[in-house]
């Protein structure tokens, strides 16, 4: 394991989050969530070399958060943060993504309802399908905690494994308006509307070049594979 895996929540936010996480922020309902801020924190992007990990130019970008700050406070500052990530994570994919991809840069976080330092940050949209009035879209996102994804009708679409920080890549299908509203989930494709989830950065990167060049995930492999057996 390298330093930059090593790094706990409280370098990259600050160090005093520690002490959040253990005040009364409707969040730490027993021991083993008051030591969440203990726990490490998974390295947010694993390239193959420094170059390909933004966290060291986000962390310098981040607004840190204190002990003193009330629950909106810490919520508004790891939103901030969020899209600073996912700023960085779309440059970071679209570096990577091969010539004449779909996906377009779009920057929105949001804060998991009752847990103030968790969230995601929608990074990229690729257009799959066009209407006369509605268009289909992959939202592409990136959280800072693990769990399962819910398209139910009225079910709750976040349901974190746990209140400890993590990470998760994922891709959701949805059906916009012409004025780009949101209309509803696209069931139809994917996995109930769920384009992909995953931990792995590589994995995720697959699957956003599979969505935003329509090739599949077997022939993108094929396709970085030749460039590799063509020099032996």
């Amino acid at each position: 394991m390298n330093a930059i895996s090593k790094l706990q929540y409280g370098n990259r936010f600050g160090d005093d989050v520690t002490k959040i996480a253990r005040m009364s922020l409707s969040v730490a309902a027993s021991s083993s969530d008051a030591e969440i801020a203990q726990a490490k924190y998974s390295n947010w992007f694993h390239g193959e070399d420094s170059k390909s990990e933004p966290m060291a130019t986000s962390s310098r970008k981040f607004r840190r958060i204190t002990a003193e700050m009330a629950v909106a406070e810490v919520a508004a500052a790891t939103k901030e943060n969020l899209s600073i990530l996912g700023d960085d994570a779309s440059d970071l994919f679209t570096s990577k993504l091969p010539v004449g991809h779909k996906m377009r840069k779009a920057i929105r976080s949001s804060i998991l309802q009752g847990i103030p330092y968790l969230g995601t940050c929608k990074f990229g949209e690729i257009i799959t399908d066009r209407g006369q009035d509605k268009y289909g879209v992959t939202q592409i996102f990136i959280a800072n905690f693990d769990g399962n994804l819910d398209t139910t009708e009225g079910a709750n679409f976040y349901n974190p494994s746990s209140r400890e920080f993590d990470q998760m890549f994922y891709g959701v299908h949805i059906i916009v308006d012409r004025f780009g509203n949101t209309l509803g989930f696209n069931r139809n494709r994917g996995n109930n509307g769920i384009a992909f989830k995953t931990k792995d950065i590589t994995k995720a990167l697959y699957s956003i070049a599979s969505v935003s060049t329509g090739l599949s995930v077997e022939a993108l492999q094929e396709r970085a594979l030749s460039p590799k057996q063509a020099v032996r």
